[in-house]
């Protein structure tokens, strides 16, 4: 199901999740209005426990995505302080390599 939404979102020119709520919110709006004036009061009832759900389970879903962004950003800041790391150390070691080439040219001078 995930997968259909997503070819759809894409489909439709990755819109804003703005205007994908907002549109959404119409058309469940709009059908929430037609089944009150055309149903009766368990089909409301119905339609309006569906809508809850669908819309709890809309919240699952973001807050699935939003952990996995945090997820890859703490991964990806991570990587960026290991690679950070080394290239200190690179450096250190060359300085630290330095320091003993100029040290031994010394004593060979005098």
């Amino acid at each position: 199901m995930k997968k259909k939404l997503k070819a759809v979102y894409v489909r439709l020119g990755r819109p804003s999740p703005l205007r994908v709520a907002i549109s959404a919110a119409v058309l469940a709006a709009a059908g929430l209005l037609a089944v009150a004036l055309f149903g009766d009061q368990r089909l409301v009832w119905a339609v309006s426990s569906l809508m809850s759900l669908v819309t709890l389970g809309a919240l699952g879903l973001v807050w699935n995505e939003s952990r996995q962004t945090r997820l890859e950003a703490r991964a990806s800041a991570e990587r960026a302080e290991v690679t950070l790391r080394r290239i200190l150390a690179a450096f250190e070691v060359e300085r630290l390599a330095a320091e003993r080439r100029h040290a031994g040219g010394g004593d060979r001078g005098a």
